[in-house]
């Protein structure tokens, strides 16, 4: 009788109630196509025909165990419209898989993963694959548009070449198991932090493998599954794959060229009562604004006042594109226990040092510092050393990488009014990416059509917590010019076929087989 009421069924329907388990089973299994999509990342860049190509992704994602015995994938017009391609493609992709015995199919039931395929399933983890395909070995001959990662500035190589052989001597002894970091490290880093207006002893900071590690290590002291995390809008893809992969449900509050809305953080607050708030104030990624000075001072208050920890992420406050000074973090205007500030050297330097860190009140960091050693015992030391070299002189490093970063853009935004006239954009004050709208579509169709013309770009939706902003694309500059130029002509090819489709009620994909 209950299970009748809850699926809605009077008391005297005639039920077929084992065909009612089977497609509740069903649809409990069924893969959602972003998710499929996520799966297959650059399908499309490979050599071959399309349904090929998507069948070999599928293959890939079942052989890894990303795809479960039993898993319901999407009718093959629900993936032929996510992934913009016809919807004989998918029906081709997926008979090749029935052939091969890792798919199973019957009519009215769907097509699923057959019993016996793949590898070991493991735990589901969020993971934007759009943002990270390229660092997952990329296809020849695709430009990736994708993770924002300037090279490394000279300053890195000529301090490495300089440094003496006893000092790199003296960083090999004893065990190399440093949970804090290397004490020279943290002192750098305290000494950074108080010129940036954020007064900071040494024992208020712990060294993590870069900023993605530490947004992991705040997520796991402040967040339990099944709780809320507020982030803005649009915001860093890796802390909403972090979040998520914690089991937490991130929510979004609005922002406009000014950053996060104080009142609107202030009624979530209210409603939602979150275990913590994580916000980029400068320079905001994606969109390059900055957190005014009025509003990280009402961030503060509305933090203490509901006694809920802002997790800053000023990773990218270093990369300013214009004279205007930049506000005090939002820590420096709060009490010690309401803010952890996390900082890192990837943009500024270099990704491959992985240095990033947090700070926070002592008795935070002295609970980080036990999650460390569970994480990984401490960071390399070698990557240390250099870094505790480097930082004195992060000023130079800094001039270099603005320089850098101008003349990128100016080649990015050249390259979109030529080839993209009708794409807009409001400049960014920093960062290294440039926050587009498209005149219309979606982008996660147009992202699928452009990686079939060479290029591969992140769709809105990744950064989205909701899943919007369908009309954006986040362009990074920080490639050479000549690739700036060649990956937005292919980009205008993606589009011409795209938006020419859409015109006439086509697939895009039905000009691309």
């Amino acid at each position: 009788m209950e299970a009748r009421r809850l699926i809605g069924l009077k008391s005297n329907a005639v039920v077929d109630w084992p065909s009612i388990a089977i497609d509740a089973i069903l649809d409990l299994m069924k893969v959602d196509p972003d998710r499929l999509a996520t799966l297959v990342g650059a399908w499309s860049a490979a050599p071959g025909p399309l349904y090929e190509r998507l069948g070999a992704a599928i293959a890939a994602a079942i052989d890894r165990g990303e795809l479960a015995p039993g898993a319901v994938l999407p009718t093959e017009r629900e993936l032929a419209a996510r992934l913009a391609v016809s919807r004989t493609t998918v029906v081709g992709a997926y008979g090749e898989l029935k052939e091969t015995g890792r798919l199973e199919s019957r009519q009215g039931r769907g097509t699923w993963v057959a019993d016996g395929a793949g590898g070991r399933p493991g735990p589901e983890r969020s993971f934007s694959a759009e943002l990270y395909a390229g660092l997952m070995g990329g296809t020849a001959g695709l430009i990736e548009l994708t993770a924002a990662c300037p090279p490394a500035t000279s300053l890195v190589g000529r301090v490495l070449a300089g440094m003496p052989g006893p000092l790199l001597a003296e960083a090999v002894e004893g065990t190399g198991y440093l949970p804090a970091g290397l004490p020279e490290l943290r002192e750098r880093i305290a000494e950074h932090m108080t010129t940036g207006g954020l007064p900071t002893a040494a024992d208020q900071v712990i060294v993590t493998t870069g900023a993605q590690q530490a947004i992991n290590l705040a997520t796991m002291l402040l967040g339990e599954p099944g709780q809320s995390v507020l982030v803005e809008e649009v915001t860093f893809p890796g802390a909403l794959d972090v979040t998520r992969g914690a089991g937490m449900r991130p929510i979004a509050v609005p922002l406009d060229d000014g950053g996060v809305i104080p009142e609107a953080l202030g009624d979530l607050l209210e409603r939602v009562r979150p275990s913590f708030v994580y916000l980029v104030p400068p320079h905001h990624n994606p969109t390059g604004s900055v957190l005014s000075d009025r509003r990280s001072r009402r961030v503060a208050e509305l933090s203490a006042r509901y006694r809920v920890p802002v997790v800053e992420d000023l990773t990218l406050r270093h990369l300013p594109l214009d004279d205007r000074p930049l506000p005090a973090p939002i820590a420096a205007h709060g009490p010690d226990r309401s803010t952890i500030t996390i900082g890192s050297l990837s943009k500024v330097l270099w990704g491959g040092l992985r240095v990033g860190w947090i700070r926070a009140a002592r008795p935070v960091i002295e609970r980080l510092m036990r999650l460390k050693i569970t994480a990984d015992l401490g960071s390399p030391v070698l990557a240390q050393t250099l870094a505790a070299s480097l930082i004195p002189r992060f000023d130079e490093a800094v001039h270099e990488r603005r320089a850098f970063l101008a003349g990128r853009y100016a080649a990015l935004t050249s390259a979109l009014a030529e080839h993209l006239p009708e794409w807009t954009w409001d400049r960014p004050r920093g960062g290294c990416t440039l926050w587009a709208r498209m005149p219309g579509g979606d982008a996660r169709a147009f992202g699928q059509v452009a990686q079939r013309c060479g290029v591969n770009v992140v769709p809105g939706q990744v950064l989205s917590a909701e899943g919007r902003h369908a009309d954006r694309l986040r362009l990074p500059f920080v490639h050479e010019p000549p690739v700036i130029e060649e990956a937005v002509r292919r980009m205008a090819v993606a589009w011409d076929l795209y938006a020419g489709a859409g015109a006439r009620g086509e697939q895009p994909a039905a000009l691309i087989v």
